[in-house]
């Protein structure tokens, strides 16, 4: 197949000094002053035109760099990158002028890419309703929230129709409607066959989105290959880097740098223990929940209660539930922020710190139901107050909305359909003219 990127040998090298005349000296003194810093080292990896390519790793494991890189913006320190065709960068305020206003910033970003001036001016609107910038368009940059520069940029880049997108944590801010109207962008381009860097602190988004996963680990490639086969790998690599304090970080970051695989040892033992472990069974339900108030922990696994996330920022919200367990005479359940055990996964929780519904799908048949403008609408069936998309439906009452799926959590019904352009669900109890069997 054609290959649309080619990196070989790829390092990138930083000095780091203490304070600026460390810096001046080393301009001047032919003796080496700082220390070198390697973001980095030997990264080698091939993608053919139209895959979809996800860079994954902890924090300072090199993804920006190397997007940086593939996009020409960065020079490498050694080896080097070959692109078939143009290639843009989607990353929060890349490539934006702060003391600019947008519109001067999409004429010049839009100009340093060859494009006319009559091309510019057929294009200039496009991006400006794309990124629903509105009145702010002439307003500086420097004025902007990092919401707004990273919608700027996404407009300007998949305007411009680049053969490949390199989008870094473009979609990590800003409101979640921007951020699925983005996605479905890619989706979009994805069908199209162009080619395509993701980098995302999501697991869902990456199994969701991408083919391959370039995983990353302190500026060396740790693993290259098809999602299926590497993911797991990354998310079991996750769960262990969670357990660790800061002085086992470290350790394991020199014994990565220096070329050993410190989690060998650790993975062999924890075979050896699970030789004497009763088996586990992991049961699919269908359930949504809510924590409750008072002091919980989220867990990456239900088997090691000694390290779990505190739940207190998560509360207000509805999750989803299609696994439990049973570990030491204790329930435990996964919380998931769509309808999968797959994807958007929050973590385990103990069934205690849970209040449960049984939650069903009665069909997906379409109908059109009409509101009588009581009740809130929200993003899940069932939801919290995270989950509010109108809290109040006054504003609706007598309107027609299209339904086209009806479930039941416990003993009530709600309905999923679009209002005002928004995916919203619906308590039977705003509509009328419906009939609840």
């Amino acid at each position: 197949m054609e290959k649309a990127i080619i990196a070989e040998n790829i390092s990138k090298k930083y000095k780091l000094y203490n304070g600026t005349k460390e810096r001046i000296l080393d301009l001047f003194l032919p003796k080496n002053i700082g220390e070198d810093f390697y973001a980095l080292t030997d990264v080698s990896f091939e993608a053919n035109k139209g895959d979809v390519v996800g860079f994954v790793g902890i924090n300072g494991s090199g993804k920006s760099t190397l997007s940086n890189i593939i996009a020409g913006i960065v020079p490498a320190t050694s080896g080097r990158v070959e692109t078939k065709g143009q290639a843009s960068l989607i990353a929060v305020a890349s490539g934006l002028k702060a003391d600019l206003t947008g519109r001067d910033n999409i004429e010049l970003k839009l100009l340093m890419l060859g494009f006319s001036k009559e091309e510019i001016k057929n294009l200039e609107a496009s991006i400006i309703e794309f990124s629903e910038l509105g009145k702010f368009i002439d307003q500086p940059v420097k004025s902007y929230s990092s919401g707004m520069k990273s919608r700027l940029g996404f407009a300007i880049s998949v305007n411009v129709d680049p053969d490949i997108l390199i989008i870094d944590e473009a979609l990590s801010v800003g409101d979640k409607a921007f951020a699925g109207k983005s996605f479905d962008k890619m989706m979009e381009f994805k069908e199209q066959g162009k080619t395509m860097i993701f980098v995302s602190h999501s697991i869902g988004q990456m199994k969701k989105f991408c083919g391959k996963i370039l995983w990353l680990e302190f500026g060396r490639v740790k693993d290259y290959g098809p999602v299926e086969e590497v993911m797991p790998c990354y998310e079991n690599f996750l769960s262990k880097w969670e357990k660790m304090n800061k002085e086992e970080r470290e350790e394991y970051r020199e014994k990565i740098i220096s070329g050993e695989n410190p989690l060998d040892e650790v993975e062999n033992l924890e075979i050896e223990l699970m030789k004497d472990e009763p088996a586990h069974l992991e049961q699919l339900v269908s359930l949504l929940a809510h924590i409750k108030s008072g002091n919980s922990l989220i867990y990456s696994t239900p088997f090691n209660e000694t390290h779990g996330r505190s739940s207190e920022p998560y509360k207000d919200s509805v999750y989803f539930i299609k696994k439990q367990i049973e570990v030491s005479n204790n329930t435990y359940y996964l919380l998931s922020e769509c309808p999968s055990a797959e994807r958007e996964i929050l973590g385990w929780m103990k069934k205690s710190d849970l209040s449960l519904h049984l939650h069903l799908v009665i069909d997906e048949d379409m109908k059109t139901l009409k509101l009588n403008g009581e009740g809130s609408a929200y993003t899940k069936p069932w939801g919290g107050k995270n989950d509010l998309v109108y809290g109040n439906l006054g504003q609706f009452k007598g309107e027609n909305i299209s339904i086209d799926r009806t479930e039941k959590v416990g003993n009530n019904v709600w309905y999923r359909g679009k209002l005002q352009n928004e995916r919203i669900w619906i308590h039977s109890n705003s509509l009328i003219e419906v009939s609840i069997i």
